[in-house]
């Protein structure tokens, strides 16, 4: 019998590893082989995951070597044979499953691993039923997508900027991280800092860290400080010292900043 359980929506329980069950799903034919296992050791951050399928065309050629991972990892593969030349049947298929397991309310967080915007529609709706999604993809996967997520996981981060040998190719036709992971610019993220700032400011301009944190997330689901050359959000604050001043700790933990804006 399934268990109906209260969807988790705060932004917060994204640093939970104990109470969320996870449904990863990739797409094969857009994503290589060689970045599953960095991709489940980062779903691990987020909860247990309990169903993890990936949907291609397992006689094609650019997916040979998948079967090994099938049995090492527990995925679940989903054959999708392509009847029709130029048609991705692929994404209709992990669509299908994805709102499958949408109703059957026995997860509480999706991973969607994939550059193809044609995910959008199937982000928003998940987003819609209450529930929370986790894009995986290149730099270069299109905003739309990257926006109807929760959360968005860089490759580039995850991986480094090398792709492997065989990489399967985006919408654009790039191949490679090195191609598509070009370092964001200083002043885009002093931009997105600023409107981080005002969203998350209280009234006499005061700012906790994590309530900063969450803010970037929310305006930009891709947000990783390591697209700026650091690694935590407190040394990507470091980098625009005209915009915030570090006041201290709030209880001896979380940071609090004075706007300058």
């Amino acid at each position: 019998m399934t268990v109906s359980k209260t969807p988790k929506t705060d932004s917060k329980d994204f640093d939970t590893t104990e109470q969320n069950n996870l449904a990863v799903l990739f797409d094969a034919d857009n994503t290589s082989k060689d970045y599953i296992k960095p991709i489940l050791d980062a779903c691990a951050r987020y909860g247990r995951v309990i169903i993890k399928r990936s949907y291609g065309d397992w006689t094609s050629q650019n997916l040979q070597g998948w079967a090994s991972l099938f049995r090492e990892l527990a995925i679940k593969p989903i054959q999708q044979f392509r009847f029709t030349s130029g048609k991705n049947i692929t994404d209709s298929a992990m669509i299908i499953d994805a709102m499958d397991i949408l109703h059957s309310k026995d997860v509480d967080l999706f991973v969607l691993v994939s550059s193809d915007s044609d995910f959008t529609g199937l982000a928003t709706r998940i987003r819609e039923g209450g529930l929370r999604v986790i894009g995986v993809g290149r730099r270069a996967t299109p905003p739309a997508f990257v926006n109807a997520c929760d959360m968005f996981l860089l490759l580039e981060n995850l991986v480094g900027e090398t792709a492997p040998e065989g990489e399967a190719k985006t919408e654009s036709g790039q191949n490679s991280l090195k191609e598509t992971g070009k370092e964001l610019t200083k002043e885009q993220g002093r931009e997105l800092l600023i409107r981080a700032i005002k969203t998350a400011q209280d009234e006499n301009g005061f700012v906790k860290g994590a309530a900063l944190g969450t803010a970037l997330r929310r305006l930009d689901p891709s947000f990783d400080p390591k697209s700026y050359g650091v690694t935590k959000v407190a040394q990507f604050i470091k980098l625009y010292p005209d915009l915030l001043e570090l006041q201290g700790r709030k209880a001896g933990v979380d940071l609090v900043y004075k706007s300058k804006i």
